[in-house]
């Protein structure tokens, strides 16, 4: 997708200010309020502008793509609004200030030529009246084009998309239409995104508070809102997601949305840690103990997904499966037993001898039971 030229212009790059709703940006309080040492910041963690900034310095900043600018809601009468372009702007602003670089700890090139300073003067910026103009492109180059937002920022794109536009009749299908993507994805990201600022302005959760460090794991929160026992425990109704509201959750579930973003995310303020070490199959474990009553109990006690997902099923399952379990892994060690070393027999035959008693345990212990029901 190409942006027209009918509007490309030159300005000098003084005038440029910082999209606040840009959608790469977690910030503790809110981005509106950011300050742009935040937002570059926060750049600097989620875009890689240090690598941006050694190619400006060994080419030059390269004037080929315009950046997308606005003048409503800026800070400042007669600037612009970058909505396309915050990581080539903070580049910009680190190299033509080396304090502010150094405050945000990021390492500038020692030997920077006075021709790369001359081309960060000015930029070529393509302007748009009103942000939804520059949507469907956007979308495109950051949802299904090179350069790919992760899921978070993808989700408050098309939310926000979404949100602005509904009153004017505008359908999941729509938006996903002209960005050449799946239905279904467009979908999930949205309702999920719509849970989520609910939880948010709902003194529910925070971002900032949650216990597992790096990127946040929005796609945790959509893949299990794709499940049917998740929609079941937080009451929401089958097809909810076709055209989502702006806030899903009734009020009477709204606890039920906190305790499932806790499980998910832990909370460092009620000293609660994440139950998912992976989303795959933490999140679908999760979501059959929470609809199974034995097992949430557990879960509420324990704080432990794997001995809560053992309450799920019926004991003699959960024996059937350890013991099928366990035979395979003593089939294997069987198999590479040619390996075994004489000189490692101190610690490993009494660790063979164990098991073999535990084994001979289990089966006096079946063999009792067996012969208990057969006199029964």
């Amino acid at each position: 997708m190409a942006v027209s030229t009918q509007k490309t212009f030159t300005v000098k790059t003084e005038l440029l200010e910082f999209d606040r709703h840009n959608p790469r940006l977690v910030l503790t309080n809110g981005s509106e309020q950011a300050t742009d040492i935040e937002i570059i910041k926060t750049l600097i963690r989620e875009a890689d502008i240090g690598e941006l900034i050694d190619s400006i310095v060994a080419n030059n900043y390269m004037d080929i793509e315009p950046l997308i600018v606005t003048q409503k809601n800026v800070q400042k009468a007669g600037n612009y609004r970058v909505l396309e372009g915050n990581r080539r702007l903070s580049a910009i602003r680190l190299l033509q200030n080396p304090e502010l670089a150094r405050e945000c700890r990021l390492s500038l090139p020692k030997e920077i030529p006075s021709a790369v300073y001359d081309s960060l003067q000015s930029v070529t910026v393509y302007r748009v009246e009103e942000d939804i103009e520059s949507r469907a492109f956007i979308g495109f180059k950051h949802i299904n084009g090179a350069h790919r937002w992760d899921s978070y920022a993808k989700a408050r794109f098309l939310t926000e998309w979404y949100l602005t536009e509904i009153e004017n009749g505008i359908t999941v299908e729509a938006i996903a239409k002209q960005l050449g993507d799946n239905n279904q994805t467009v979908r999930n990201m949205i309702a999920g995104m719509l849970v989520l600022q609910q939880a948010e302005q709902e003194g529910l959760f925070e971002i900032s508070d949650r216990t597992k460090p790096g990127k946040f794991g929005f796609s945790h929160l959509y893949t299990a809102l794709g499940r049917v026992e998740y929609r079941i425990f937080l009451g929401l109704e089958r097809g909810w997601d076709k055209q989502p509201t702006r806030n899903p959750i009734t009020k009477a579930h709204l606890d039920t949305l906190k305790e499932v973003l806790q499980y998910i995310y832990g909370s460092i303020k009620a000293g609660f840690q994440s139950v998912i070490a992976s989303q795959n199959p933490d999140i679908k474990n999760l979501g059959e103990v929470l609809v199974a009553p034995l097992a949430l109990d557990t879960l509420r006690v324990t704080k432990s997904l794997k001995i809560a997902y053992e309450e799920v099923f019926p004991p003699s399952d959960v024996f059937r499966d350890t013991l099928i379990i366990a035979n395979t892994r003593v089939q294997e060690v069987l198999g590479k037993s040619s390996k075994f070393s004489v000189e490692d027999s101190d610690t490993l035959l009494p660790i063979a001898k164990t098991m073999r008693e535990n084994a001979d345990n289990i089966v006096s212990l079946m063999e009792r039971k067996i012969r208990k029901h057969k006199g029964a």
